[in-house]
């Protein structure tokens, strides 16, 4: 017995001798991996964050220079005004034509003015270029009434007056930014007022001057400038006049003073976006304009990927080099795990056919082909058990169509996957108008083979991805997919298909026939409501409308409905 026991322990130690040399090497080769992979990710992390900020302060540094030349130029404008102000001011013995003239020559020098006036005391156009509005009383306009009481500067608009006294060879509504200072005689009274309208087209010619030339299709950098109000003035011809805020939400970006670059959603993409304050210049106090600036991230991130890669096949090398010295040592050490781990992989599937080899190369992995042996036939009998009670729970026993437990579970994950589609989800609560009156004369043998006869046409309606659920006793629940834009033609045809379909004549047995009518009310998410519960209970509420207006027929839901 003593012999015995002794030929047992040598035969131990050696199994175990060998089970810990192999995880040894396995171990070795474990930690040169890891190294290479710490040392890679280092490195890249390192590399791409360096890579990162200067690619997004480059970004940065061109919103910025944009809003700078829109102060600049704006600032030359505004000192042109005061300057032409200040000489007039000392010069009032000037007749109008000469002033005309005097005007027209400055307009002509500075294409950006359109129009050029000088105001009485009173708001009345003195004398203008090309004779535009004078004799014409404007003092209820801001560049009078601010003008008359210090340097004003107004903010992009639309033309009013001139709209139809300037040319406008482009068609395009004309958009002006106003000037108009003050003009005060040697004792300190107001004497008129120079007013200066500049079209917003010198904007996008500094922009186009500043950036399109550099603009490629390896780095599409795009410009928006922005008000006050977060209005798009400059931008995509089919973005002017829109809010910034329909296309990405940059409220956490447009704080004072506040120009770094950030990675945002926008509604067409993911792009690295930059946003600059104007801070005004000189004289000129500035209007709150924004500028941004964003280029896609696949774009703009392009040298961080192209390192990512670089180091990823270096690093793939540099595994394969070492991983393949490891393997020749643990080879055959390691075929019985790599024969279980074979087996186990398939544990998850559950195949009748699964079975762990049994192996003796260890104690550890003959016991581990064991155990997972005896977990294989425990997961199979629990799997078997839940799938027989999911059934149960799930399903209606008299339909066999799912119940109010399944409709629930299912509009649980139905709304992520909606959403990572961008889908909208319609709900069609269906009645049966008359089932009692089936009971109360054919007896309830006849409404159940009813409920089970219609459930079928209804289940024939749907399509393979959408469901229909038993919540009651002659109250079902339809679930459909679609697009936002086709969802409520899609709910208004399977609404009236529903009606006739619950409608026919049904044969109950024992040579009887029943009929009843069907009322359907619907609504759908996320446009009744970004909370399916809701949806719900509108798509209820709109049911109950379609009972109360007459029955046997079908009711979007519309918010009168809601009593």
């Amino acid at each position: 017995m003593q012999r015995k026991l002794m030929l047992r322990s040598k035969r131990e130690i050696s199994m175990t001798r060998l089970s810990l040399k192999t995880r040894f090497t396995l171990l070795i080769v474990a930690l040169v991996s890891g190294s290479v992979l710490i040392l890679s990710g280092l490195v890249y992390g390192v590399s791409s964050a360096y890579i990162r900020d200067s690619i997004g302060e480059s970004i940065v540094e061109r919103s910025e220079h944009l809003a700078m030349q829109l102060d600049q130029n704006m600032a030359a404008r505004v000192q042109e005004v005061l300057l032409l102000g200040s000489l007039y001011e000392a010069d009032n013995q000037l007749s109008n034509n000469e002033i005309r003239a005097q005007l027209e020559q400055i307009q002509a020098q500075h294409s950006v003015a359109s129009w050029i006036g000088l105001l009485d005391t009173q708001g009345t156009v003195r004398v203008a270029t090309l004779g535009i509005l004078e004799a014409v009383n404007i003092s209820h306009r801001p560049v009078f009434q601010s003008g008359s009481q210090a340097l004003w500067v107004g903010d992009v608009h639309d033309a009013l007056l001139l709209s139809d006294l300037l040319p406008n060879p482009s068609g395009e509504p004309i958009k002006f930014v106003d000037v108009a200072a003050p003009l005060h005689a040697s004792n300190g009274q107001l004497q008129g007022v120079l007013a200066m309208h500049l079209s917003w087209e010198w904007a996008s010619d500094v922009m186009d001057s500043m950036f399109e030339s550099n603009r490629t299709e390896a780095y599409p950098v795009q410009y928006f400038v922005l008000s006050e109000n977060k209005t798009i003035l400059l931008g995509p011809q089919d973005l002017i006049g829109t809010h910034i805020d329909s296309l990405v939400e940059l409220e956490g970006g447009l704080k004072q003073g506040d120009n770094k670059w950030q990675i945002l959603q926008w509604s067409d993409g993911e792009y690295l976006t930059a946003i600059s304050a104007t801070q005004g210049y000189g004289m000129y106090p500035g209007l709150g304009w924004n500028v941004v600036a964003r280029v896609p991230v696949s774009k703009a991130f392009a040298p961080v990927n192209l390192l990512q890669v670089n180091i990823a096949i270096l690093g793939a090398i540099m595994l394969l080099v070492f991983a393949g010295t490891g393997w020749f040592f643990t080879a055959r050490f390691s075929a019985p795990l790599v024969r279980l781990a074979s087996a186990a992989d398939k544990i998850k599937t559950l195949q009748d056919e699964t079975t762990i080899p049994e192996e003796n190369a260890s104690l550890e992995i003959a016991g581990l082909s064991r155990s997972l042996n005896e977990l294989i036939l425990r997961l199979k009998s629990q799997q078997a058990e839940i799938d027989d009670l999911e059934d149960i729970v799930h399903t209606d026993p008299l339909t066999g169509l799912p119940n109010r437990a399944f409709l629930n579970e299912y509009l649980l994950h139905a709304i992520p996957e909606a959403k990572r589609n961008n889908l909208a989800i319609g709900l069609l609560y269906i009645d049966f108008d008359g089932f009692k009156e089936v009971n109360d004369n054919l007896g309830h043998h006849a409404g159940d083979i009813l409920l089970q006869k219609v459930s079928k046409r209804l289940k024939d309606i749907i399509r393979g991805e959408d469901i229909v659920a038993r919540i009651g006793g002659d109250e079902f629940v339809m679930v459909v997919k679609s697009n936002s834009s086709q969802i409520e033609s899609l709910l208004a045809e399977l609404g009236a298909r529903i009606v006739q379909q619950v409608s026919m004549t049904t044969d109950v047995g024992e040579q009887e026939d029943a009929q009843v009518g069907g009322s359907v009310g619907a609504a759908w998410w996320p446009y009744h409501s970004d909370d399916i519960e809701t949806v719900a209970k509108y798509a209820d509420e709109a049911l109950y409308t379609a009972k109360r207006n007459g029955k046997g027929q079908f009711q979007l839901y519309q918010p009168s409905d809601t009593q």
